[in-house]
């Protein structure tokens, strides 16, 4: 099982896992740092495609202020390039965590 930390989401489409090969994401926390709420929007995208309103798996979802938004998935199988991007209402709050295995 890997875990990847990107960095702070931006209010721009921001890649939070890009598959290396056929994986599958377990899990995805969103932490928001900040002291207000912010919003979200998760989109999944195949390799060479852009965040868009056709692959927004969560939308405008609200993460108050030091809570934690959790995508406990089944599994959510990723070809090679496909990526994990999201887009927030402010950056610099929330924190993307990804848990996923190679298969």
């Amino acid at each position: 099982m890997a875990i990847t930390q990107a960095g702070a989401v931006g209010t721009s489409a921001t890649t939070v896992y890009t598959s290396s090969s056929t994986s599958a994401l377990t899990c995805m926390f969103f932490m928001n740092e900040n002291g207000t709420a912010r919003t979200m929007d998760v989109h999944v995208v195949q390799s060479g495609a852009s965040a868009a309103t056709t692959n927004k798996i969560v939308k405008t979802i609200t993460i108050d202020p030091a809570d934690t938004y959790v995508v406990n998935l089944e599994k959510l199988v990723l070809s090679n390039g496909d990526t994990i991007q999201c887009i927030a209402s402010a950056g610099s709050s929330i924190m993307p965590t990804v848990s996923s295995v190679t298969i």
